[in-house]
């Protein structure tokens, strides 16, 4: 092209979209709307502006409808597939962006893109400006001359098409690429052209006749075996030529100065950006826009004075806190943008505590929790209301999964604080921090009521906020020298497995490498291959499960993972992890980790220590109390989402068994197998507790045979007996999911809420996972809610006492008390699990003690 003239781009906008939403795989909101082909088509329009830089784009759409190449030949475009509905949800998402992006787009009915491709490529030209065609459609390169290219994208990269690359790829040049299509048609337009004619004899056809008028007034001079498919297939090639003739004198009302790049509609494109949850795009793609105020430093007690006197009389203040070399900044903030900061130290303490302990001003923080902590030492205390803007975004979006006080700031106010400019000043930093805090605060206090969710933020969240901070600081008391001592034993349990691996295998290799494990389960001991990635056959878990039937390696390369696992990741992690002031592992709870209520935990993970195995459990055995004289004490909800599933479903027979005090599993069981409860046996009851847990599940029949090592039919006769003993179960499940359907969100029992954004997706896979999901959710996070609020009145309990929450564990809290304490506190603890939250079938906690987290006994109270 002429670099000094002008570059426009058409880009043509279906080819585009259509790329997009099959490169990236379901990605949408956090209240399911599917964004896949925005942000795709985003992120290539961006790449390409800023590859290219051209001084005018349009983008060109289909407006749908027939055309007039329809009238010629029915079948046009008559095999390709009808646009996904996904795909087509959000071709006017990327309609509005392109509008706030302030890019022209042309469509116009009864008329295809390309028609109206090719009439602005030759109005640009005509007015000496270069043009350049986006587009993966071959038809377009009947236009390319020495001012026009085609720049056809792909997954591998993407090709720049002038006349000398035409050439070189199908050996003819751009004009005669309508009568190539005469011949070797175009499968992608069902453009039929001639039968039995490929691309390349196309190719030759042409380049020796130029088109097809003259091949056909030729045919005494082509083979005979060519001359008979022309012959036969002459009114498709004519035919074919008319279709595939781009129209250049489409009706546009076209104004080629609109096309210049300018500046977009910030406000419209942020605000479009932010319900799009494109966090990362919305800082790039829209300018630094940091929240500017008075913000004053405090330096004299007067002053002081006077920003109490003012937080006083606005009764609301945000909270920030920075951590520098020279000790801690607290920041406040009363009204937007308006703010103060002073070191916490000297005579200014005082006044912090001051403001932080009157229960007449309300506080808003971005995780308190971490404030609790820091401040703990210094004998700070928050009393009155306290707002966290991180957990009730949360409990707002809880489908989102990042909840950074830059992205919320971002997400809710379209400021991009991690961009700001103050970084170099921590107060003024903190200020900026907190009156963000507090602007996301006013924004979204009004959302919590609306949503119905006052008393899940006010009675449980927020109170567990403290509860899991004095958690934290508290601590866990660690057997160091048990976890070095087992470490090393695993170690040696460990180089004598990889021996006998070895020795089978018939030589050494990397166990750890897949590579190598493929080469010789596969190659060498010539073991079936039970699926496949992109880099060979899966040594997976799975795998390695059904091979071991079959072989003896197998089954110790699946011992060794499971004891390098146990080493690694917690008796080795954990060791490394006690704090060295303390002597205790002090692990960190996530309330916005999971979208179902649940904890997380992690520096370590203590959710998920492994039970099934004496080797796993065996890991409980570090847990000790860190006083001489006290226990480990444990408490477990028994059964706790059955018991919830009985409340929700209403269904009689499992009502009967709870409130009976029946083994629900024994229950089930007499059921399922329609046998007299002391008939049931111990396989019998196994049985039944799969079935029973896996309901909650929604487990498949296939899933059920896979847990049972049963078959399909046999697994699906299990599932039907249930459902026709359990008929208020089914009901409930039926019930769930026709709800989710409607109001695309389930609940639990106190309205904590979750989206189902494929409930109704045509993908029979996607769907089906977010019906077990629906099911599941009202099911499970119910249950979480139900620990919460024990959690919550455990601490209030024994807060200023010598008894010690520790951990929670699933459905499950543990304490370190005096061993003198446990029968008292034991009657009080199950008062309070057990009246957590009022249910139609009475809740029961299991309760052991003893001197580690693993030998324990039951406590009799």
């Amino acid at each position: 092209m002429n670099e000094k003239s002008d570059k426009i781009f058409l880009i043509d906008g279906h080819a585009i979209c259509y790329r997009a939403y099959y490169a990236i795989k379901d990605l949408r909101t956090s209240k399911g709307v599917p964004t896949n082909a925005v942000y795709g088509f985003l992120t290539f329009f961006r790449k390409l502006v800023k590859e290219h830089s051209p001084d005018m784009v349009a983008v060109v759409f289909d407006a749908g409808g027939p055309t007039e190449r329809h009238g010629k030949f029915k079948d046009y475009k008559a095999n390709r597939k009808p646009m996904p509905d996904e795909m087509a949800l959000q071709l006017p998402l990327i309609k509005e962006l392109l509008e706030a992006m302030k890019i022209p787009v042309m469509e116009k009915r009864g008329f295809e893109a390309d028609d109206i491709i090719a009439t602005a490529a030759l109005r640009a030209r005509a007015e000496g400006i270069d043009v350049c065609i986006v587009t993966s459609d071959k038809d377009a390169l009947q236009l390319v001359d020495a001012g026009i290219k085609v720049l056809s994208p792909s997954p591998f990269g993407e090709k720049l098409y002038d006349e000398k690359e035409v050439l070189k790829k199908y050996g003819i040049p751009p004009v005669s690429m309508t009568e190539y299509m005469a011949l070797a048609g175009d499968a992608s337009d069902n453009i039929p052209g001639v039968k039995g004619i490929g691309q390349v004899t196309a190719g030759k056809l042409i380049s020796e006749y130029r088109d097809i008028d003259s091949l056909y007034g030729s045919l005494d001079h082509v083979s005979s075996a060519v001359r008979k498919k022309l012959e036969e297939g002459k009114e498709d090639a004519f035919l074919s030529r008319e279709l595939a003739v781009l129209n250049k004198d489409v009706p546009l009302d076209m104004d080629i100065k609109a096309f210049k790049l300018g500046e977009p509609d910030r406000d419209k494109l942020s605000g479009l950006l932010r319900e799009l949850e494109f966090t990362k795009l919305l800082m790039e793609m829209t300018p630094v826009r940091e929240v500017s105020g008075a913000y004053k430093k405090v330096s004299t007690r007067d002053a002081a004075r006077e920003m109490v006197e003012d937080i006083r009389k606005k009764g609301v203040v945000s909270v920030r806190f920075k951590t520098t070399a020279d000790g801690i900044i607290a920041a406040f903030s009363v009204e937007k943008g308006k703010g103060y900061h002073l070191s916490f130290s000297g005579e200014f303490m005082a006044i912090i505590r001051e403001v932080l302990s009157d229960p007449l001003i309300r506080k808003v923080g971005y995780n308190v929790k971490s404030d609790l902590i820091l401040l703990k030492g210094l004998e700070v205390e928050f009393r009155g209301q306290t707002e966290d803007i991180m957990i009730a975004d949360y409990l707002l979006n809880p489908g989102r999964g990042n909840y950074a006080l830059d992205t919320i700031a971002m997400n809710r106010l379209g400021y991009n604080l991690a961009g700001s400019t103050v970084d170099d000043d921590s107060g003024i930093k903190a200020c900026e921090e907190a009156d963000v805090a507090l602007r996301v605060h006013l924004g979204m206090s009004g959302e919590i009521s609306k949503a119905g969710l006052k008393e899940l933020y006010y009675d449980v969240e927020m109170p567990l906020v403290y509860v899991l901070a004095s958690m934290e600081i508290e601590g866990v008391g660690i057997d160091k020298e048990y976890l070095a001592r087992t470490s090393q034993e695993l170690g040696a349990r460990i180089e004598k497995m990889s021996s006998k691996i070895y020795d089978i295998a018939g030589g050494e290799f990397n166990i750890n490498s897949p590579k190598q494990l493929q080469t010789v389960l596969f190659d060498k001991l010539d073991l079936p291959v039970i699926k496949k990635t992109k880099t060979g056959a899966s040594t997976d878990e799975s795998v390695l499960v059904r091979l071991a039937e079959m072989h003896e390696l197998p089954r110790e390369i699946l011992k060794y993972r499971e004891i390098s696992k146990l080493k690694a990741t917690y008796y080795d992690s954990m060791h490394s992890l006690i704090d060295e002031r303390t002597g205790r592992l002090h692990t960190s709870f996530n309330q916005t980790g999971t979208v179902t209520g649940r904890l997380s935990s992690s520096g370590p993970n203590l959710q998920n220590i492994p039970i099934r195995t004496d080797l796993g459990r065996g890991i409980r055995k570090a847990f000790i109390p860190a006083e001489k004289g006290d226990v480990v004490f444990s408490a477990d909800y028994s059964q706790v989402e059955l018991r919830i599933l009985a409340h929700l479903s209403k269904d009689k027979k499992l009502l009967e068994a709870f409130s009976e005090g029946e083994d629900v599993h024994s229950f089930t069981a007499s059921e399922i197998f329609n046998v007299p409860r002391d008939k049931v046996t111990g396989k019998m009851r196994s049985t039944a507790k799969t079935v029973n847990f896996g309901i909650v599940y929604g487990i498949s029949a296939y899933g059920l045979s896979k847990d049972l090592g049963i078959g399909i039919q046999e697994a699906q006769s299990f599932i039907d007996a249930y459902f026709k003993r359990y008929e208020g179960v089914r009901t409930f499940i039926e019930d769930t999911i026709t709800s989710a359907r409607d109001k695309g969100y389930v609940a639990t029992i106190l309205n904590r809420r979750r989206p189902i954004p494929d409930i109704n997706s045509g993908n029979e896979k996607l769907r089906g996972f977010a019906e077990r999901t629906a099911v599941n959710t009202p099911v499970q996070g119910s249950a979480a809610d139900v620990i919460k609020i024990a959690m919550i009145g455990c601490w209030k309990e024994f807060r200023d006492t010598d008894i010690k929450m520790i951990l929670q564990v699933h459905d499950e809290l543990v304490f370190e008390m005096p061993a003198d304490k446990v029968d008292k506190a034991a009657i009080r603890i199950r008062e309070i699990m057990e009246g957590a939250l009022p249910l139609s079938v009475p809740l029961k906690v299991d309760m052991e003690y003893g001197s580690n987290w693993l030998d324990m006994e039951e406590v009799k109270a």
